[in-house]
C-alpha cells in the first residue's frame, strides 16, 4: 500500500526533526505559515485578542493574526540583533495579550530566558517564529524546545527544504494533539471532526525529502558558518560597515541571511546596485509589515511609527549565503562590498 499524504513518511520527517532540535513532539504542515496560524488557533487566539509580533519579519508572522480575527501589535526591534527584548514586549502588553510571537530573525536566536520569564509572569503564551533560525543554538541548545511552540519553515531558501513546507514543535501532549487535529481538517478519528480546522497536511513526497535534507543539517550549518566567518575576516574594519551580529548566547547560527549594516538608506542602495552590476545578487531583506501596503491602508500605520525598525531596515543588507560558493566567489563578493564602499567614500 502507498501512501500519498499523512502516511510513514510524514511521521518519521516530524519523529527525526524532534530528534534533532530535541523537542518532546514535532508535527509536520505544508507551510511555515501554516505552522503560526495552527500553533496561534489551538491557544484559543482569536477576536478580541492582542498578538504582539515585530514589525521586522517576513508578513506571515502578522497575517495568521489576522486570520484568526485576532489584532496584531506590531513593535520595534533591537537594531543590534534584529529582535525583540523584554523590555520592547513589556511596553506593549495590554490587558487583551494573548500571546507573544517574537522571531529567530536571520536565524539570530532571541534571548529566550528573559523572554519567557516575562511572559510566565504575565501569564502570555509564547509561539516562537523560528522559521529561519534551523540548526541555531541558544546557549548551546539546539532551537527548537526553549518555548513552549516553535515554528519552522522549508521553503527554498531555507537551511533545509521540501519545496514548501513547515513543523510545529511543542512541549506538552495536548497542545501536540491539537495541533494534530487542526492541521488534519479538525479530525478526530476518520471523518468525525471535531473543531473547525485546515487541510495544512504535508504529502509523504515532502516528507521523504525533509527526511533526506534533514541529514545534512550538521554539514549545511558547518558550511554556513565557515562561510560568516570569512565574511568577518574579510570585512572586519572596514569603514562605514558593521558586520552581522553575533550575540553572546547565541552559540550557533544558521546564518539564514548573512547581514551587514551601514550607514543609511542611500549607501545601502548603492552598494547593492554596485554589486548587481558586478553580477553579485543581494538582499535588502523584509521591508517592516507596519510600512506594507496592506498595513497602511487597513490600519493607517505610517513608516514613522516604528522608527527603529525601518531604520533598522533601510541600513541592512544581506550578501550572498549560499554555503556552496567557491572561494573564488567570496573573495568576489568581498572585494566588491570594499570598492563600493571605496567608491562612496
Amino acid at each position: 500500500f502507498v501512501w500519498i499524504s499523512r502516511g510513514p513518511m510524514t511521521r518519521r520527517s516530524g519523529e527525526d526533526f524532534a530528534a534533532a532540535v530535541g523537542a518532546t513532539h514535532a508535527i509536520a504542515l505544508n507551510s511555515g505559515t501554516a505552522a503560526l496560524h495552527v500553533a496561534l488557533a489551538a491557544l484559543g487566539v482569536g477576536p478580541g485578542d492582542e498578538v504582539i509580533v515585530p514589525s521586522l519579519t517576513f508578513i506571515s508572522s502578522a497575517n495568521v493574526i489576522l486570520y484568526l480575527g485576532a489584532k496584531p501589535v506590531l513593535v520595534e526591534c533591537d537594531p543590534n540583533t534584529f529582535n525583540v527584548t523584554p523590555e520592547i514586549i513589556t511596553a506593549a502588553i495590554t490587558s487583551k495579550t494573548k500571546a507573544v510571537m517574537p522571531v529567530d530573525m536571520n536565524g539570530i536566536p532571541l534571548d529566550y530566558d528573559p523572554i519567557l520569564r516575562l511572559c510566565a509572569e504575565h501569564d502570555i503564551a509564547v509561539v516562537a517564529d523560528s522559521a529561519e533560525a534551523l540548526g541555531s543554538e541558544y546557549r548551546g541548545v539546539r532551537i527548537g524546545s526553549q518555548a513552549p511552540i516553535h515554528c519552522f519553515s522549508f521553503f527554498p531558501n531555507k537551511t533545509i527544504t521540501t519545496g514548501e513546507g513547515g513543523m510545529v514543535t511543542c512541549v506538552d501532549n495536548e497542545t501536540e494533539g491539537r495541533i494534530r487535529q487542526l492541521v488534519n481538517q479538525g479530525q478526530d478519528g476518520r471523518y468525525n471532526h471535531v473543531a473547525l480546522g485546515f487541510n495544512y497536511r504535508m504529502t509523504e513526497m515532502q516528507a521523504a525529502l525533509g527526511i533526506s535534507q534533514l541529514s545534512r543539517l550538521d554539514a549545511q550549518i558547518e558550511a554556513k558558518e565557515k562561510l560568516a566567518q570569512f565574511y568577518d575576516r574579510n570585512l572586519e574594519g572596514v569603514p562605514g560597515l558593521e558586520l552581522a551580529p553575533r550575540p553572546e548566547w547565541a552559540t550557533a547560527q544558521s546564518w539564514f541571511m548573512y547581514s551587514l549594516t551601514v550607514a543609511n538608506r542611500t549607501v545601502r542602495d548603492e552598494i547593492a546596485e554596485h554589486l548587481a552590476t558586478n553580477g553579485i545578487d543581494t538582499r535588502l531583506g523584509f521591508p517592516p509589515i507596519h510600512n506594507q501596503p496592506y498595513y497602511r491602508d487597513t490600519f493607517g500605520y505610517k513608516p514613522e511609527d516604528l522608527p527603529i525598525s525601518m531604520q533598522t531596515w533601510e541600513r541592512k543588507i544581506d550578501l550572498p549565503s549560499w554555503p556552496k560558493m567557491t572561494a573564488e566567489q567570496r573573495n568576489r563578493v568581498a572585494a566588491a562590498v570594499k570598492e563600493a564602499l571605496s567608491v562612496k567614500n
